[in-house]
């Protein structure tokens, strides 16, 4: 655990109030000595004690001073000095690789995408990501190289983030039984990490996005695949091996398709962009015309941000299959409010881009028709408001509260 200072006499009232500090700083970027009395259960009198040893150690610093009131003494709030720490975070997508790096207060402080990345379950991938890392690294003008405490890095399908393994990707028959984190610290020199990348999202939307004041949140990821993230009672919720949140492959229709993971008929055979690529292609193919026609013709690639930017130029037949992928998403999430009763849901990844009367509306509408009247009437639908970072910097704050201990 990162520790911001000696533990006092008082062992007990020492560890908790580091960890009240440090869930406020985490949570606010800095915190007063009444939020922290409040937290902690302990005095305003023993709190500054306790802060005042940390100023002079210089492991905490006077950030401003504020009027809660129209009189009386200004509040002084505290924060831990910016540039005592910062963390790492890598997010893998089937078409791009992004990596950035905040503090310890949580502010990003570079951020670095690769849209020439393609993601592919081999060594050749796994050792392009690794030296991304290190020049990335090498890059940061300013910095103290040592000072960066850990790196997470998000990893699409089932990861076991409590025994840092990946089951899906990164899983290899000469490396069978040994962690992918053991592998990776031994390639990049530091403490590694690694998460779900849907449930790095979740976790960065419920940290820093505008659900923040939500507890009880899904969130869903629809991009190449399909997934969903759990905060339950203001945490990640993983199951019994972390795989939770698979939505993607529930059995759902008998369309004889096979998904990825091995099984026919999973959700993201359907409700996903891997889906509506499949469909347009099928159907260019079958002589339908679409902007994107002459590139099928030509067998060039088609990448998601083709088809957004084909809907966004109002290309029929992909806002027809964007819209389906919507209302069957919808129809889906309908069933997910019934069983959960959250208090939010928020759409991300690449399909959350599209204009809101092709895609969210259509979510919504299946989401009221369908869910029970009393359960959904009060849920806010919402795209997430961190956007195409949302991964990233859910990364870096996994490593973040997986360094101190507070994850």
């Amino acid at each position: 655990m990162l520790k911001l200072s000696p533990e006092p006499g008082n062992g007990a009232v020492g560890r908790t109030i580091h960890s009240c500090i440090l869930r406020r700083v985490m949570r606010d970027g800095s915190f007063t000595i009444s939020e922290i009395a409040s937290d902690s259960g302990y005095s305003n009198t023993t709190i500054s004690k306790y802060v005042s040893s940390m100023m002079e150690e210089g492991k905490i610093e006077e950030m401003e001073k504020i009027s809660l009131h129209t009189k009386g003494r200004k509040t002084v709030k505290y924060g831990i000095p910016s540039d005592s720490c910062f963390f790492l975070g890598v997010d893998m997508r089937t078409f791009e690789l992004t990596i950035g790096l905040i503090n310890i207060r949580g502010e990003m402080i570079r951020i670095e995408h690769h849209n020439g990345f393609r993601l592919e379950n081999t060594h050749d991938t796994l050792d392009s990501v690794c030296s991304h890392i290190a020049d990335f690294i090498d890059g940061l003008e300013g910095i103290d190289k040592a000072k960066i405490y850990a790196v997470n890095i998000n990893i699409p399908g089932r990861v076991n983030s409590r025994t840092g393994t990946s089951a899906t990707t990164f899983s290899f028959e000469d490396t069978a039984g040994l962690p992918l984190t053991d592998i990776l610290e031994e390639r990049l020199g530091m403490k590694v990490f690694i998460e779900n990348d849907t449930k790095a999202m979740a976790y960065g939307e419920y940290m820093s996005g505008i659900s923040r004041k939500y507890d009880n949140m899904l969130y869903i990821n629809i991009g190449w695949g399909l997934g969903m993230g759990i905060i339950i009672d203001g945490k990640l919720y993983y199951g019994k091996d972390g795989y939770s949140g698979e939505l993607g492959h529930v059995h759902r229709y008998e369309n004889n398709i096979l998904c990825h993971c091995g099984k026919k008929g999973c959700i993201e055979t359907e409700v996903s962009i891997r889906a509506i690529h499949r469909k347009l292609i099928q159907r260019i193919r079958q002589g339908e015309t679409s902007l994107l026609s002459q590139k099928v013709h030509n067998e060039e690639e088609i990448t998601p941000s083709d088809i957004i930017g084909a809907v966004e130029k109002e290309d029929a037949l992909c806002i027809e299959l964007v819209s389906h992928t919507a209302t069957e998403l919808g129809h889906i999430l309908a069933g997910l409010v019934n069983v959960f009763n959250p208090e939010t849901i928020v759409i991300g990844g690449n399909l959350s881009k599209v204009e809101e009367c092709y895609f969210l509306q259509p979510v919504e509408t299946e989401i009221r028709k369908y869910a029970l009247r009393l359960m959904c009437r009060d849920v806010p639908v919402t795209t997430s408001s961190l956007g195409d970072d949302t991964a990233v910097i859910g990364a870096c704050l996994i490593a973040r509260s997986r360094m101190v201990g507070l994850h």
